[in-house]
């Protein structure tokens, strides 16, 4: 392996030498101030790994001209020589280095050192060190908290915002900042987790009807960073886009999740929502959220001072209290009123669209009457061959889960619907597709045949292929009636 890289190596120092033979080295370029070039390196610190690539970048400038430019480490059979003239047809003033180093995939764990020498036409040179890691630092700080694309502010006497974000990086953090437009910033540069950090604080907003955008980003020690936009809307009526139903207890619940949690509601008209929910155990506690990942800065309740009311303060807002069990709840909301109304409905009075009882010999499997199969469907990432069946919920027809929890790495989803079972293959009998591929939300109906009691409307052929947040085992439960789904973490 070393000879076929020195035969590489020498080969490459040919071509260099061939061309610095060809370009005019006879040009009498002026001197103009006879100082040694100057070279900023962007970092002197590399983190990479065996089999991966790493950039060499700075910013070169020379009054006088930039001639040549050369990386070397002969640990890594690098010996690179930038002929400026020879590229550009004269010295340039400045140059942006941006150099790729591809790293053979048996180096492990060890450090190299890149000389960067810079040589100007007067033969003035300035040289700088980078160090190579491979055990170095080469994946970007995490936000493991951070606001949704949107965060609303209720405008009273006071605009105030409580954000919350936690940025984290598996080695450590160099930097974390947030910023609102040019009205509020705030950076912090020492953590006492080296690589955690909370950030939780009351930000005051100037109290007007506006827009703002806030941007937060985060670098760790290697140089390694990211960022994140929010629209901030301050308004005394806010009319939000979308409102969600949360039955969590922490931020963390809200945020450890595939997909369903919290359970987004209907908008049905300008300031006007409407939730359905299926209540399993009495005493459960639930509230209205306009944005989808913390509890703040907006969550709306009952109002303590007139429990006939909706508020949205979190600090004062009670939650609903559903007191009936296996009972399905209706709730409206009317934010420009701030008012609200509760009913209820039994399992036996709702409707989906699953057009024969799960479990039975119903499904005729040729559509011709003459041999009828069981019906039933699931979970599959595949087709109607292949399924993973769901068990019903004997308590309600309409709720389903896995007998056995997902086991799901980290990233996006190669991407699952939910289907019926068919021992030939063929699609669409009773299926449900997901409203958005990226980020889902609702369970929509897609096949062909369904239950003529069920009204609604069918969806669009997307597959299901969520942001996984974390390795580890997650569960499945599904409602027909309701058209919803959550996969959250195994506790």
């Amino acid at each position: 392996m070393k000879l076929k890289r020195f035969l590489l190596y020498a080969a490459g120092a040919m071509i260099l030498s061939v061309a610095s033979a060809c370009s005019d080295d006879t040009e009498d370029w002026p001197t103009v101030d006879g100082k040694n070039p100057t070279l900023k390196m962007a970092s002197t610190l590399v983190g990479c790994r065996a089999g991966s690539t790493f950039h060499i970048k700075g910013t070169v400038e020379d009054a006088d001209g930039i001639s040549t430019i050369s990386l070397r480490c002969p640990s890594l059979y690098l010996d690179k020589v930038i002929d400026i003239p020879a590229i550009y047809g004269e010295p340039l003033k400045t140059y942006e280095l941006d150099y790729k180093v591809n790293v053979d995939a048996k180096e492990a764990g060890d450090i190299f050192k890149v000389v960067v020498t810079v040589t100007d036409v007067a033969g003035n040179t300035t040289a700088e060190t980078v160090t190579v890691d491979l055990d170095g630092d080469v994946d970007a700080p995490i936000f493991t908290v951070a606001p949704d694309n949107e965060m609303f502010v209720v405008l009273t006497e006071k605009a105030l915002l409580d954000l919350n974000f936690t940025v984290k990086d598996d080695r450590e953090l160099a930097s974390v900042s947030a910023e609102i437009d040019g009205v509020w910033s705030k950076t912090v540069s020492e953590f006492p987790v080296p690589g955690e950090y909370t950030f939780a604080e009351t930000v005051s907003l100037p109290a007007v009807n506006a827009e703002y955008t806030l941007l937060l980003s985060a670098a760790d020690a290697w140089g390694n960073s990211v960022s994140r936009e929010c629209v901030i809307r301050v308004s005394d009526t806010p009319d939000y886009s979308r409102m969600w139903l949360s039955d969590v207890k922490t931020v963390a619940e809200l945020n450890s999740d595939v997909m369903g949690v919290p359970m987004l509601i209907d908008r049905v008209a300008p300031y006007k929502y409407e939730a359905r929910y299926y209540n399993e155990k009495a005493g459960t506690e639930i509230y209205f959220l306009p944005q989808r990942t913390d509890f703040l800065p907006v969550r709306f309740g009952i109002d303590p001072a007139d429990m006939n009311k909706l508020s949205g303060d979190p600090s004062s807002s009670r939650p609903f209290v559903l007191d009936r069990e296996k009972t399905y709840y209706l709730i409206t909301l009317d934010l420009m009123v701030k008012e609200y109304t509760v009913s209820t409905y039994s399992v036996d009075e709702a409707v989906d669209p699953v057009p024969h009882a799960f479990g039975t010999e119903s499904m005729d499997l040729h559509e011709n009457g003459e041999t009828y199969a069981e019906f039933w469907f699931g979970y599959t990432t595949s087709g109607p061959q292949d399924i993973s069946r769901f068990v019903q919920d004997p308590d309600n027809p309409h709720r389903f889960w896995l007998d056995q929890p997902l086991t799901l790495s980290a990233g996006r989803h190669s991407g699952f619907i939910i289907h019926n079972y068919h021992s030939e293959g063929w699609w669409n009998y009773c299926t449900w597709r997901a409203d958005d591929e990226q980020n889902p939300e609702t369970v929509d109906y897609y096949g062909n045949y369904t239950n003529p009691q069920w009204q609604g409307k069918r969806g669009a052929d997307y597959w299901f292929k969520p942001m996984i947040p974390a390795d580890g085992q997650y569960q499945l439960y599904f409602d027909a009636h309701l058209g919803r789904a959550k996969i959250v973490p195994v506790s």
